[in-house]
């Protein structure tokens, strides 16, 4: 079984997978990447990868080349894998860089408290560019 934990908008643009890359996994993940395909292409995570077949090696490979996809590998299985077969690493600059890139284009949502009829409610928080006819929503 393999995870696939992707990034939201506001988190790093990092790829996290976890468990075995086999054969039915591996054509999961090349559909998930071919969806989530950045221009700056995705950065994927392999520390907690714990085996990989032939046809994930070939993911893999898929990935580095088509998708133009980097890989972190802090374990020491996942920088065998980087090493044999020859994938694109991903230095922490790099995914601090991501980050940062996300960051800008993602700005946090401007929050205010909006004033309450009555001090026993609860404080209602609503984003700026929201609708005013929409904010008890």
């Amino acid at each position: 079984m393999l995870r696939i934990t992707l990034p939201k908008a506001s988190e790093s643009g990092v790829i996290v997978l976890e468990g075995r890359l086999t054969r039915l996994w591996a054509q999961v993940l090349l559909r998930v990447a071919r969806g989530e395909n950045q221009p700056h292409g995705n950065t994927f995570d392999l520390k907690e990868v714990s085996y990989v077949d032939s046809a994930g090696e070939d993911a893999l490979r898929t990935l580095c080349g088509a998708y133009e996809a980097s890989f972190i590998a802090e374990s020491a299985y996942g920088n065998y894998l980087c090493k044999r077969l020859k994938l694109r690493r991903a230095s922490i600059v790099d995914v601090e860089n991501i980050n940062r890139r996300l960051e800008e284009s993602y700005p946090a949502p401007l929050i205010r408290e909006v004033a309450l009829a009555n001090e026993d409610d609860p404080p209602i928080y609503v984003d700026e560019k929201q609708h005013p006819s929409r904010c008890g929503e």
